[in-house]
Order: C-alpha cells, then structure tokens, then sequence
C-alpha cells in the first residue's frame, strides 16, 4: 500500500470517518451542552450581585469537565482498531498510514473548539441573564478568561496532556480503554505528586509543612505563622515549562507509532 501522504486521500478518509461516527459525535455535543446547562444555570436563580469569585467557580468546572470529557472523547479514538473484527476493514482501506491517524487526529484536535462553543454559548446566555438582573452601576459579567488567573496553572496543563495521554490508551488497550487509562494516569500522578515533588522539596527546603502549588515549579510553607510562596523563575522555570510541553506532541508520537504496530 502507498504510504505517501495525499490530501486528496486523507479528505477521504476524513469524510468517512465522519459519515460512520457524526451521530455519535452530535450525541456528545447533546451530552456535553445538557452537563454546562445543569452546572452553569442554577446561578441564574442565585446570583443578584456581582461576585469575582464566579470565575474561579467556573475555572475549575472548564478544567475538571474538559479533562473529563477530553479524556473520555479520546479514550473512543481509535476503538475502530480495538479487536480484529473491527480493526481489519479500517486498517484495509486504501490509504496511508499516516492519513489514517491524521484523520482520527483531526477529530480529536477539533474537541478543542467545539467544547470552547459549548462553554462560552452556555456561560454567555447564563451571564446575560444575571447581568439583566444586576443592579445600576454594578460590574457585569463577561466571558471568563482562560489565561488569566482563574484556572489554575497545573489544571491549565492537565486540560493539555489529558487528551493527549487518553489518546495511546485508546490504542493500547482492547477493553474498557477509559477505565483502565485512568487507573494509570491516577498512579503516575500520586506517584509524581506525592514522592517526587514532595522528594525535591525535602532537599530543597528545611523540614515543615509544605504545599506544592504547582509540581515542580512553585511551593508554599508556613514559618513563624507567616505564609511563604517560593516560585521557580528564569531559565530553570523555562525549562521545565519546555519540558512539560514537549511530553504532549510526544504522546502523539508514541500513539502514531503503536497505531502503525496494529496495522502490521
């Protein structure tokens, strides 16, 4: 089979991929405006003042939803290839490697906007209804601002490599790939949370009570019933950031890689 890559092809093989799966596609669509709607609506009926603290609620529902969902949506990814009944007729078809991946690549990489629609559409029609409520001269509610300060820096990241991590566990595992994926990705992060960063600040810091705010970057501790914030900056905080980010398009690879495995 031709293994060069060919626009023509891969547009195929993407319209495919939409005529088998659009439905369950705008099922989750469904899914996902229904779950905004029940955690976004109630504060129409509560809120009749203007409250700062509504975008850090709202911060942690974005990340612990769109990591939910993310992870869930790419756990389904590749389970076209997850027995051979199923697997065969897509790994036949008539195109390369590459463009196979790509395609189902696509598809995860356009969760992305399509989740941001879901949410802003929601918060936007919740906040128009309280803004009308509000009363003369108060602040109004705007759209929250994902890089700003209300969604927290390391669930900032985890809404990045969760997809990404549930992405090979699709491919790797036959059976219940979401359940099994999340088992792993639970264990490496105690693992990493508990151990390793607690490891580092053990030989970095006196003994104390510490609180690790951001892994590997930031730490905060009480002395002398003073609260104290230590944060990692220069280039030292450049490179952890590098290699934070680096392990994402890392997992792509190694997916792409395990994907070619299934097809030979």
């Amino acid at each position: 089979m031709n293994q060069t890559f060919n626009f023509y092809r891969f547009g195929l093989v993407v319209k495919l991929h939409l005529s088998e799966h659009l439905k369950s596609y705008l099922l989750g669509i469904g899914v996902l405006v229904g779950v905004w709607l029940l955690m976004l609506l109630p504060d129409t009926t509560r809120l009749s003042v203007f409250h700062e603290s509504i975008y850090r609620k709202h911060g942690i529902f974005f990340g612990f939803i769109f990591c939910g969902a993310g992870a869930w949506f790419a756990s389904e990814a590749f389970r076209m290839v997850s027995t051979p009944v199923r697997g065969i007729p897509f790994l036949t078809i008539p195109a390369s490697q590459l463009e196979k991946y790509l395609a189902v690549f696509l598809m995860l990489l356009l969760f992305v906007p399509v989740f941001l629609g879901v949410f802003y559409t929601v918060e936007g029609v919740t906040f128009s209804i309280i803004n009308a409520r509000l009363p003369a001269g108060s602040p109004r509610y705007e759209l929250l601002d994902l890089t700003g300060d209300y969604l927290d820096p390391e669930l900032r990241y985890l809404t990045l490599i969760t997809p990404s991590f549930f992405l090979i566990g699709s491919i790797y595992f036959s059976k219940v790939p979401f359940v099994k994926t999340a088992v792993i990705a639970f264990v490496l992060y105690f693992i990493t949370a508990l151990f390793l960063n607690e490891f580092i600040i053990r030989q970095l810091f006196p003994p104390r009570e510490h609180y690790g705010l951001t892994l590997f970057q930031e730490v905060s501790f009480i002395q002398n019933r003073r609260w104290y914030r230590v944060e990692l900056t220069g280039q030292s905080r450049v490179l952890i950031n590098t290699l934070l980010t680096l392990i994402i398009p890392f997992l792509w690879f190694i997916a792409y890689v395990r994907f070619k495995e299934k097809e030979l």
